[in-house]
């Protein structure tokens, strides 16, 4: 519950104007401290934009109120079950029905893109050899490629890099696990892959991909060595 708490204060900063305060319904920096704390609203505004932007601040600000005037309306029991709800199925719900609605638009725009069972979304722009393939996730695979988010934001390119990557098929992500074995060597694909089977609900940070992010990849199969044991 005090973690609840501590996420409505940080958003009690960075909604100052729906909380009130100040003749013109504003609070002021009058000080070093204010325009910190104002400093802190910020950041503390933008990370709980990241975790849920559909947050209601007049809501966040009554909590606050309430709390301080030991008039919850929640207990701390029915408070836990309420974040765990949401946090655990009615945000993965609502992200489930996002990606199916970007990915049924994206086909709409473009009848070339087919759809797997997984929720790949796949374009061959060459076949390549299918007698070169990939047979399983043993198989090693070199590939050029580019990767970026829904918004077009480009971050990791092996083209911008001026190399191949070699790697294992089982050591990719799902969706590019299955998006290699479309094509066979001398191949390239342009894959759409929804987030439970890109880097999920934990993302990446070493390559700065946020949590529950849908991935694009125009790759290329450059080679395919196949296990034979």
């Amino acid at each position: 519950m005090k973690r609840l708490l501590s996420i409505a204060v940080a958003a009690l900063f960075a909604a100052m104007s729906a909380c009130g305060g100040g003749a013109d319904g504003r609070p002021s920096m009058n000080d070093d401290t204010d325009t910190m704390s104002y400093v802190l609203g910020m950041n503390i505004a933008y990370n709980l934009m990241e975790m849920d932007s559909t947050i209601n601040v007049d809501m966040v600000c009554m909590a606050i109120r309430d709390a301080y005037a030991h008039e919850e309306r929640l207990s701390a029991d029915e408070a836990r079950t309420s974040f765990l709800r949401f946090m655990n199925y009615d945000n993965y719900e609502r992200i489930q029905r996002y990606e199916e609605q970007f990915m049924n638009d994206l086909r709409a725009a473009d009848r070339k893109f087919v759809r797997t069972t997984s929720g790949l979304t796949y374009k061959i722009d060459e076949l390549g050899n299918p007698k070169e393939s990939v047979r399983n996730n043993r198989d090693t695979v070199m590939i050029r490629y580019r990767a970026a988010t829904a918004d077009g934001e480009v971050f990791d390119s092996s083209y911008e890099r001026g190399d191949t990557l070699r790697i294992a098929v089982g050591d990719l992500t799902k969706g590019l696990q299955e998006a290699v074995k479309i094509i066979g060597k001398g191949g390239r694909i342009e894959a759409w892959l929804p987030s439970r089977i890109g880097f999920g609900a934990d993302g990446c940070d070493s390559l700065d991909v946020k949590p529950n992010s849908i991935l694009f990849y125009d790759m290329e199969l450059i080679d395919v060595e196949r296990r034979t044991r």
